[in-house]
């Protein structure tokens, strides 16, 4: 009992199949920018966030006082530097007075020490807010509520995962065959049922020392990839107007490529010229013509002129 497809002319499916790692090249590392015990924590890994949300809280007792105390200051420095305009140079008004006295009278006032104090009063305090810098997913997050933050290289690292990257590399020979904007199917390695469609964005024109190129493919993510994760990638391009047949019904015969086709009853082998093959096809420059009952199943034990049935 044999199975057989009728032969016509069909469009063949040229891959290539490598493997690589998914990433996002929009993502930012939060620091803790003062130190200080962390009051609160409002997120945890894999939590999305808008940019500018709010992350944690340094305690900021310190760094209120410190605030208050510079303003208090720059209050101070700026009385101070107008009484020493009055008493050097009898005048609070600086618009006619020469820049180079205006100067002077900042620096014996303390004025530019003060306002260098106040900003960096401000920055410190303002810090002890920790937001999102963008729109994104919450990875490495370590830090834990009522510990210091220097106890931290960081509080998180913020992934922006709405559109990922796959870099992968192919072989120096098939460097013709892919372009950019080439569609490319991504298939994770954690689940082999999921196809994603992307494009080829970026193709490096260099070829390392073990003979690859290194290309880099884009796709919108919805939440399917995860920064570093691994997936095979599958570019196809098309052959139209070819013969094609599966890898099934290729058998090798006396060290070559035959298949069978079932004539009336009989089984007559037909040697065979594999212009391509893909995972699952093959495509037959020469041996075959269109209209040929190709045997696909029961072919691994026949003869040339074995007698056969149809399924």
């Amino acid at each position: 009992m044999v199975k057989t497809v009728r032969l016509e002319p069909s469009t063949f499916y040229h891959e290539v199949i490598s493997n690589g790692k998914a990433f996002s090249l929009r993502k930012a590392v939060v620091p803790f920018k003062v130190n200080g015990i962390i009051e609160e924590l409002y997120v945890k890994n894999g939590q999305r966030v808008k940019a500018g949300q709010l992350l944690a809280v340094i305690e900021d007792f310190e760094y209120k006082t410190s605030l208050t105390s510079a303003r208090q200051n720059l209050t101070k420095a700026d009385i101070n530097f107008r009484d020493d305009l009055l008493s050097k140079y009898m005048t609070a008004d600086t618009n006619n007075l020469d820049p180079a006295k205006i100067r002077t009278s900042r620096i014996r006032s303390g004025l530019d020490d003060a306002l260098i104090a106040l900003e960096r009063a401000e920055y410190n305090f303002n810090n002890t807010r920790i937001y999102s810098p963008l729109d994104g997913v919450i990875a490495n997050l370590e830090a834990t509520r009522l510990n210091p933050s220097q106890n931290y290289k960081s509080l998180c690292t913020v992934i922006a995962n709405d559109v990922m990257y796959i870099e992968f590399p192919v072989m120096e020979s098939e460097y013709g065959f892919i372009t950019t904007g080439m569609p490319v199917g991504i298939i994770p390695f954690v689940d082999d049922s999921l196809l994603i469609q992307g494009k080829i964005v970026e193709i490096n024109p260099q070829v390392d020392e073990g003979g690859m190129i290194r290309v880099r493919a884009e796709l919108r993510n919805n939440g399917r990839l995860i920064d570093g994760m691994n997936v095979k990638v599958l570019i196809r391009k098309p052959e139209y107007n070819r013969l094609v047949i599966p890898k099934e019904a290729l058998v090798i015969r006396q060290g070559k490529d035959v298949v069978f086709i079932r004539q009336d009853s009989l089984a007559i082998w037909k040697y065979v010229t594999i212009e391509s093959e893909n995972s699952s096809m093959v495509s037959v420059s020469e041996g075959l013509t269109p209209g040929d009952l190709v045997i696909v199943r029961g072919n691994t034990n026949l003869a040339h002129e074995t007698k056969v049935k149809e399924e």
